[in-house]
């Protein structure tokens, strides 16, 4: 039987909004007010909504995507119509890749104007439309309410993604009877054909080798129980991607560390040498496989994704099932024989613990030049009780993918650029973070390049009392681009930055804790420092001016094996991992 509808009442659709937000429990609304009728005016009415003024509109994007990260909820954010609305693509791009459950929501210029040189009359939904979920405009007053709810339907169900809502001015304008608010229903799980499921299970059961690759979509399903319960029933090691970080911790015995131009020693010999692999939850891009290089050529493939659009499109597995991670795993581990201590298993674990030893002998403070590797191998040991990482995605700021150069322990404790890697995601997505788990210290770790983009948020994270640490890793260059250009043929242009800013100035002036960190010696006190500032509600900024061209050595061989690139001899040195 269908649910009734409420009873309608008469009020105008930004009212409708807040009360479908009161109604969704959302706790903040990330962006730039423009005109306060659209959407802040009603917002006084909701106090435990809680508008957040950011510093430009793409940050919103970055503030609501590692909110809904970090908290299992949809974040919400707002912009104005024009400039305000485009300056949101950048992000919505990266959250649909991300598939981020966010819903942005703008207005737009009266329909009685449109085309007619209106002021800031934009084709805002054909600027949203290919990097959204769904992209709807509120065309009456009395569909406020179904758009709401449709929008937080698919922003949360399947593959979950952005959703962009907008409301013509005209239609704001208009009281109307609107019905009330109904929850969507979000609890919508589809369970893996059990045919599949018992083919899967019988192939895992007679491997003897066999991975599990976990993905984000193990973390958007709240599957991290039923990946933990599948891998300790099959003895077997789990490997992650960037987004499926968080679903183990990368201090238990199974989880070996990430895939692909992130990974080591200690994650590749399992890949390598497995004869059966169940992927779980992700889209196999090219950073994760090396489009196929860094996946084992001979072994048996399992693919479980929610949407059947991915299962094929760059594998051919040998079984597919197409089905919710959560469910799909729970009867996975329900239909495998349990495995106890099995001999190969044991001897990757002893591999494992010898590499890790490596590398804590190889990030020891030394007194030299600081290396970003003793950065971020030193966060561990400071913050040992956990944190939230926040990464982003440049030259030097990519140790902070490299397990156990930095292991990630915490439940839903990362929060990393989709195959997008927009820079500034997580120099403004800490913000958040932090906002989302108040009572966990965020960390992002970041390069000067993606820094400077957004830096212009460090006063809104002193404004809402979001006390994050941005670790800085300073080579006054964007890197990355600049390593391309010593391995072919040492041809810089326009990738150093000459005129630097002076980073702890900035945040001092911003009303940041701040200092500058030079050698690896001072390394542990500065760390220490940093933490009680965090912990006294003051936002940290650590400049660190680091020993350039030391890369990892999963970076330097994904390099040379897909795009044929490497440095001379002798110049550079490079990690123990690879």
């Amino acid at each position: 039987m269908a649910r009734s509808r409420a009873v309608s009442s008469e009020k105008k659709p930004w009212r409708a909004i807040c009360e479908a937000f009161e109604a969704e429990e959302v706790e903040y609304v990330f962006g730039i007010p423009g005109n306060p009728i659209a959407l802040y005016n009603d917002l006084y009415d909701f106090p435990d909504i809680k508008a957040v003024l950011v510093r430009m509109e793409t940050s919103a994007v970055f503030m609501a995507m590692a909110y809904a990260r970090v908290t299992g909820k949809v974040g919400v954010l707002h912009a104005s119509p024009g400039p305000g609305m485009a300056n949101l693509v950048p992000g919505l791009l990266e959250a649909f890749y991300g598939c981020s459950p966010i819903i942005a929501i703008c207005s737009a210029r009266s329909r009685q104007h449109a085309g007619m040189g209106g002021f800031q009359d934009t084709p805002s939904l054909e600027l949203a439309d290919p990097v959204t979920k769904w992209a709807e405009r509120i065309e009456l007053p009395a569909r406020t309410t179904w758009t709401m709810e449709r929008a937080f339907e698919l922003a949360q169900t399947g593959k979950p993604g952005p959703v962009y809502v907008e409301v013509p001015v005209d239609i704001a304008a208009t009281s109307a009877e609107i019905p009330t608010y109904r929850r969507p229903l979000v609890e919508l799980r589809s369970a893996g054909d059990p045919v599949l499921v018992e083919r899967a299970a019988s192939l895992l059961g007679s491997a003897s080798r066999p991975v599990i690759f976990a993905g984000g979509g193990v973390v958007l399903s709240c599957a991290e129980q039923e990946l933990l319960t599948l891998a300790e029933g099959l003895d077997a090691p789990v490997v992650t991607t960037p987004s499926g970080r968080g679903s183990i911790s990368e201090e238990h015995r199974l989880s070996f560390g990430l895939v692909g131009l992130y990974r080591t020693e200690s994650s590749a010999r399992p890949l390598d040498e497995a004869d059966a692999v169940l992927f779980v939850g992700t889209r196999l891009e090219e950073f994760q496989t090396g489009l196929g290089r860094y996946l084992p050529a001979k072994a048996k493939l399992i693919r479980v994704d929610v949407d059947a659009f991915e299962i094929a499109r760059n594998i051919h597995p040998d079984v597919a099932i197409v089905g919710d991670a959560k469910l799909v795993l729970r009867q996975l581990a329900a239909a495998v024989s349990p495995v106890s201590g099995r001999p190969w298993t044991t001897d990757l674990v002893a591999f494992k613990h010898e590499f890790e030893e490596r590398v804590e002998l190889e990030c020891a403070p030394d007194g030299e030049d600081i290396k970003t590797k003793q950065i971020v191998h030193a966060l561990n040991h400071v913050f040992d009780e956990g944190f939230i990482l926040v990464n982003e995605n440049g030259g030097q700021d990519l140790w902070s993918y490299y397990c156990p150069y930095l292991k990630v322990t915490e439940h839903r404790g990362c929060v990393a650029p989709a195959e997008q890697t927009v820079m500034g995601l997580g120099v403004a997505g800490a913000i958040g973070a932090k906002l989302g788990r108040p009572d966990t210290h965020v960390v992002c770790v970041t390069g000067d390049g993606a820094f400077q983009m957004y830096m212009k948020e460090i006063p809104t994270a002193v404004q809402y009392r979001a006390p994050v640490l941005w670790i800085v890793c300073n080579n006054a260059s964007l890197h990355w681009t600049k390593w391309i250009g010593r391995a072919t043929g040492e041809k810089y242009l326009a990738v150093d930055f000459e005129a630097q800013p002076d980073f702890v100035a900035i945040a001092r002036a911003s009303g940041a804790y701040a200092e500058s960190l030079g050698t690896a010696s001072d390394l542990l006190e500065a760390l220490g420092r940093a933490k009680r500032e965090l912990e006294d509600g003051h936002p940290v900024v650590l400049d660190c001016s680091i020993d350039t061209w030391d890369y990892p050595k999963g970076f330097v061989d994904f390099h040379r094996d897909m795009w044929g690139l490497a440095l001379p001899e002798g110049a550079g040195a490079t990690s123990v991992g690879g």
